[in-house]
């Protein structure tokens, strides 16, 4: 037995040397120290409303009218589709780069045509925006961040309803933003942009600045473009109150004229999840008129209208359904 016991051991040692020669051994020196990698912001706040990868809605304003020199004219309505894409071309905790394109038409409808051979080609054609965008969001550490967008559109006015293709029809604009990032909760920024947003090429400050209070109520803005307080019902569903100005700056197709449009909105908008990333969002707003004049000038100024429309105000809504970014 004892014979038997001593061949067991020899067994089991062997076994035990084998297996602490086959152990693997790690070489900490090969990993990195944990206090050299790098940390950055991110560029949102916690419950901001949801970014639109894609979106596809309809807008249509009620009637109203339109004073000029030659009387006053009734406007049905006024309204089409509006199209947005978005695509990430670059996404990194470094950078990240988005490309977009947009379309916005719309079509005036009266009952009655306007003694203005300008006015007229307006209220019988549609007023089209086909544009390309490139937004750069570029994080410089945790708190620091630097926001670049250059756009260009092509804005058209055609005779038969047609797209145009007109250099004159090119404009180009874009900002450039500097800005910090306390926490998840508030980033501010300052910089400065050129615009159409009321119709004619100015050059502005502006501030972003985007807070979250608590689980329901926020702030988004982007002064002086536009400002919202946000309530977020849950994760699926908020309202946001505020306002946004828009505007561009159109091209008569067979006309040495330009047109500059500028609005005010006044607005209420909720945004609901239906199923998986596709949100419907629902805005109710009132348009108030900031310019709808002719001028004789590719960057008309004052100096240069020829032709000054006063448009009335208009309720007006928005319905579209959009795919969100995750």
């Amino acid at each position: 037995m004892i014979k038997y016991l001593r061949v067991i051991l020899l067994l089991a040692m062997s076994l035990n040397l084998n297996a602490q020669d086959s152990t693997e051994v790690f070489d900490m020196s090969q990993y990195g120290d944990a206090s050299d990698s790098k940390s950055y912001c991110t560029q949102k706040v916690n419950n901001q409303a949801p970014s639109k990868q894609f979106s596809l809605g309809y807008e249509m304003n009620l009637g109203f009218s339109n004073s000029n020199v030659n009387g006053t004219e009734k406007i049905n309505s006024m309204g089409g589709i509006r199209a947005t894409a978005n695509v990430l071309a670059l996404s990194t905790n470094k950078l990240i780069l988005s490309i977009g394109a947009n379309y916005w038409g719309s079509k005036i409808r009266t009952s009655n045509a306007s003694s203005n051979v300008n006015v007229n080609q307006v209220y019988t054609n549609r007023m089209d925006i086909v544009g390309l965008n490139a937004v750069l969001f570029k994080p410089l550490n945790e708190k620091h961040f630097i926001i670049a967008q250059a756009n260009t559109d092509l804005s058209h006015i055609g005779i038969t309803n047609n797209l145009g293709a007109s250099s004159s029809a090119l404009t180009y604009y874009g900002s450039a933003i500097f800005g910090w990032k306390k926490n998840d909760y508030r980033m501010l920024g300052f910089g400065v942009s050129r615009t159409y947003r009321l119709g004619r090429p100015i050059i502005v400050p502006i501030i972003l600045y985007n807070k979250t209070f608590n689980d329901h109520w926020g702030l988004e803005t982007l002064l002086p473009a536009r400002a919202h307080i946000r309530y977020n019902f849950s994760s699926n569903s908020l309202l946001m109150a505020g306002y946004e100005l828009e505007g561009q700056q159109f091209d008569l197709q067979s006309n040495n004229l330009f047109l500059q449009r500028g609005e005010i909105k006044p607005r209420l908008v909720f945004e609901k999840k239906l199923i998986g990333f596709f949100w419907m969002s629902a805005q109710v707003g009132y348009r108030i008129n900031g310019r709808f004049n002719f001028v004789n000038r590719y960057n008309g100024q004052d100096g240069n209208e020829v032709f000054v429309n006063n448009w009335g105000g208009s309720p007006y809504f928005n319905l579209s359904i959009n795919l969100v970014t995750p």
